[in-house]
């Protein structure tokens, strides 16, 4: 490739800078770099909400143990207290039975003894019998009351279940809450030693509240709760991301931090509230990560649930955390880059400066050309002219094709010119034409026709002038002469042939009124000197204004359609004879029909029904049926409704045939 070549310049510098680029990304590889940053950031968020998880496990193992040896050492108590109950039971029964006492005697010592134990402030003994009633009781509350109702933390019937229990293993423990009351407030959470006493058939019972143990573990609980916030709200992921722990009852263990605390009910782009998102997350001990765009920018949320505690743990990392150190690599490299650019810059500006200097030329005598008088011989600059030799690069062989163009350019304004006086001349002779052939169209109707009937009429040419007719015109003896044709060809020379058949129509009214010889006459006379074989098909009809008797005769043309008064529609069906202009010494057959009043007569030609869409689709007979069949109208606003249904349909395509209309409607 020659060195001189104004491609090859450009090529070379190119290829500079595709290498340099190329080498950059090579060398920076960001986006791998931003890849790993961002999964080592987030493994590190991961090991931190692994070891609190861990912390939890051991937390609750030691308040789990702590609880368990409470408990044991409670029914410890209960149990020797219950022996030495037993025991007093025992000495009793044996008394009746030595006959040392009455069984009725000694039943009643017996209850007059547990009557007066008292034991401590919260524990004491009471009895009750097969029919869960409480014969003894160290609270005087219990005496005599019915346990068939209470039920202990299963949900058991307390008394029932209890009986069976210590009837069939000797004794047996339950928690149920004293006395019983809908409100939690109300009652006291009660544990008991059940032993079965079997002489008397009696359960005596050894109970002590729980809430001493409760206070015990909630103390311990929330002595852990507050360790385990002391802990981790001190504690920073990444820059500025945390960690916080929610209850299941809706409290804060470990709170967000003052400047994120609406970050719970902030909503993302779909609407949903972290609070809500949180919620759904899967109830396993394994993290589970999501990402919420909401509360000032992106985060990375991760998320475990600590079921035992019923804690939620959740990790809160700004995404802009995890890739900043990514984003300070890139400064660097954006830094190292822009000063990359800037010395290709500088390279390439001296590079430009020395190859568009001569372009710079040549674009100052192009924008002087149109102040030119492009009609005058050319007058080029002397430095212009010396480009070509000077510079045997693309850029001699611009300035060789701006001096051609120069050249070209006043050879073609000068035959556009010619062209344009040519063009306005024919332009102007096609207005003419278009108003004598709308001068042709027939004049409106006498009010005295137009009280009997109701018409109208439209056309619309595809060009300036078209190849459709329509006419309309009374006869001498008062009936109403129609008459609509579509000529074979289009524009002036279909305008003509339409202008001799108008003629020809209104000539032949004269002397006949029979649509059929009307019909005859027109063909021959068109059919006489006719070489370039046009021809028009042609409906010719004559109407009675008082009875509606139609005579017509339809030579090619399309059948006319007839609106009943009941909306139906049906068309006049017959041929009277080929187009007119084809052939000499035809006859045609005339027809007739009846339009009753309220009806309707359609005649149209096929530039509506063979109106196109911008898929080429046509606007059909079925189309045009269905837009009719409805009772009829004033013949104007059918005419509207067809028309602008046709132009929906076409939806901007370009009309391809003339268009014309004439509805007729009796009164």
């Amino acid at each position: 490739m020659p060195a001189r070549s104004l491609r090859s310049k450009i090529f070379l510098l190119v290829v500079a800078l595709l290498l340099a680029v190329a080498a950059f990304v090579m060398l920076t590889t960001q986006r791998n770099v931003t890849r790993t940053v961002m999964n080592s950031e987030h493994h590190a968020v991961n090991n931190v909400m692994e070891l609190v998880l861990r912390d939890a496990e051991a937390r609750w193992g030691a308040l789990l143990a702590d609880k368990i040896t409470t408990v044991r050492s409670g029914r410890r108590q209960l149990m020797q207290t219950g022996t030495v109950v037993a025991a007093a039971l025992n000495s009793y029964a044996d008394m009746a039975d030595r006959g040392l006492m009455t069984p009725g005697a000694a039943r009643g010592m017996a209850r007059a003894w547990i009557n007066r134990l008292k034991l401590d402030d919260r524990r004491y003994a009471f009895i009750y019998d097969a029919d869960f009633q409480v014969v003894a009781s160290g609270n005087p509350d219990m005496i005599d009351r019915d346990l068939s109702q209470l039920s202990d933390f299963k949900n058991r019937p307390l008394a029932q279940a209890l009986y069976e229990e210590s009837r069939s293993s000797g004794y047996g423990f339950a928690i149920y809450r004293w006395p019983p009351s809908a409100q939690r407030g109300g009652s006291e959470t009660r544990y008991a030693y059940f032993g079965y006493f079997r002489p008397w058939n009696w359960v005596f019972v050894i109970t002590d509240s729980a809430q001493d143990v409760i206070d015990q573990i909630q103390t311990r609980r929330e002595q852990m709760e507050n360790s385990v916030r002391g802990m981790l709200s001190k504690l920073t992921l990444a820059q500025s991301g945390f960690i916080f722990i929610a209850a299941d009852d809706g409290r804060m263990v470990v709170p967000l931090p003052e400047r994120q605390a609406g970050l719970l009910d902030a909503r993302d782009g779909k609407g949903e509230t972290l609070r809500s998102l949180l919620a759904r997350q899967d109830a396993g001990g394994k993290p589970q990560s999501l990402r919420f765009d909401g509360g000032g920018g992106p985060w990375q949320i991760d998320s475990a649930r600590f079921a035992p505690l019923g804690w939620t743990l959740v990790t809160a990392v700004p995404e802009s955390d995890l890739t900043a150190p990514a984003r300070e690599l890139l400064n660097r490299q954006a830094l190292i880059f822009a000063g990359m650019m800037l010395v290709a810059l500088v390279c390439a500006w001296l590079v430009a400066a020395r190859i568009v200097r001569p372009l710079e030329t040549l674009t100052r005598y192009a924008r002087q050309l149109p102040e030119q008088d492009l009609t005058a011989a050319a007058s080029v600059p002397a430095e212009i002219a010396a480009l070509p030799d000077k510079h045997k690069d693309e850029v001699g062989r611009l300035a060789a094709s701006f001096l051609f163009m120069n050249d070209k350019l006043r050879e073609n304004v000068a035959r556009l010119m010619r062209e344009t006086t040519a063009r306005e001349r024919f332009e102007s002779e096609l207005n003419i034409a278009r108003a004598i052939q709308l001068g042709l169209l027939p004049v409106p109707l006498s009010s005295t026709t137009r009280d009997q009937i109701d018409l109208n009429a439209v056309m619309l040419p595809a060009k300036e002038v078209g190849g459709d007719l329509y006419d309309y015109f009374t006869l001498p003896d008062g009936r109403l002469c129609l008459a609509i044709g579509d000529v074979s060809d289009k524009g002036v020379p279909a305008a003509l042939f339409m202008a001799v058949t108008r003629t020809l129509i209104r000539a032949t009214a004269e002397d006949e009124t029979d649509p059929a010889l009307m019909m005859q006459k027109i063909n021959n006379r068109l059919s006489e000197n006719n070489p370039n074989m046009m021809f028009v098909t042609l409906l010719l009809g004559v109407l009675d204004l008082a009875t509606g008797e139609l005579q017509w005769a339809n030579a090619g043309h399309l059948p006319p359609a007839v609106v009943g008064a009941d909306g139906a529609v049906r068309l006049l069906e017959g041929r009277s004879g080929p187009a007119c202009g084809v052939q000499e010494d035809l006859e045609y057959r005339g027809l007739s029909a009846v339009l009753a009043p309220g009806e309707m007569l359609v005649g149209y030609t096929d530039g509506i029904t063979e109106a196109v869409d911008p898929n080429n689709a046509q606007y059909g007979d079925p189309r045009l049926l269905a837009v009719l069949s409805n009772p009829p109208v004033p013949s104007a606003k059918l005419s509207k409704r067809l028309l602008e249904d046709v132009q929906a349909f076409a939806d901007g395509a370009e009309q391809s045939d003339d268009i014309t209309l004439i509805v007729i409607r009796r009164p």
